[in-house]
């Protein structure tokens, strides 16, 4: 895999897999599903200011959705360093649309050398990651759907257990095919569907039978869904 991307004004440098692994060398690459994270190791200058990035790790920050999304040639490239300004917590802003401008210091706000774009904060950054390895199990009662949640802040420690960022709160849809069957909010990692539910909501067969279940942050926001077969 490979990213191939005219950066104007500066260069690129290749890292070491250990820098990448903590953190350098990322940017954000447009797709029509959102903003991706993209990590490279290597930065190779193929003519002019065109670099050919490779080594990469993909879906960084719970993005796996805007990466199974892609992005199309000539989408937009952000390097993300520290030359870029945090702007702080924002949650009250959330869902408002904002206007945004940037110009130079001394520029005047409604003057020509600033630029202005109304945004929308969804805070993407902050919500739950896709859960993992869905699994279905048959019991006498029914069927025990489980999952493991990940954790967004601190997962990849090595000395003990991380300690979760967001509660144990989960939305569960059951699906016939993409048409939504039953949808519950689960405290916990596993559900009983019974058997009794499953027959009233596939009395035809589950064939196309499949569960969705996304966990919610602790500001509220929804996380992307990880889907498994049902029967």
């Amino acid at each position: 895999a490979a990213l191939t991307v005219r950066i104007e004004g500066r260069s690129p440098e290749s890292r070491e897999a250990l820098s990448v692994l903590a953190g350098a060398n990322a940017v954000a690459v447009e797709t029509g599903a959102g903003w991706e994270v993209i990590q490279y190791r290597t930065a190779e200058l193929v003519g002019g200011d065109v670099w050919r990035l490779t080594g990469l790790l993909r879906g960084q920050g719970g993005g796996e959705p805007e990466a199974e999304a892609g992005a199309v040639a000539g989408a937009a490239v952000v390097l993300l360093d520290d030359s870029l300004v945090e702007l702080g917590p924002m949650q009250a802003e959330y869902g408002l649309p904002l206007l945004w401008r940037a110009g130079a210091g001394s520029a005047v706000p409604s003057g020509p050398f600033v630029t202005e774009v109304t945004h929308t904060l969804t805070g993407r950054a902050e919500r739950a990651w896709r859960p993992v390895h869905p699994r279905v199990r048959s019991t006498d009662a029914g069927l025990a759907l489980s999952w493991i949640p990940r954790t967004r802040v601190g997962g990849d420690r090595w000395d003990g257990e991380a300690v979760p960022v967001d509660p144990l709160r989960f939305r569960l849809r059951i699906l016939d095919g993409d048409a939504e069957r039953r949808a519950v909010e689960v405290a916990g990692m596993e559900w009983l569907y019974p058997d009794a539910d499953r027959a009233e909501d596939f009395p035809g067969g589950c064939q196309a039978a499949r569960f969705a279940v996304s966990q919610v942050s602790i500001h509220g926001i929804g996380g992307p869904e990880a889907v498994a077969p049902l029967c």
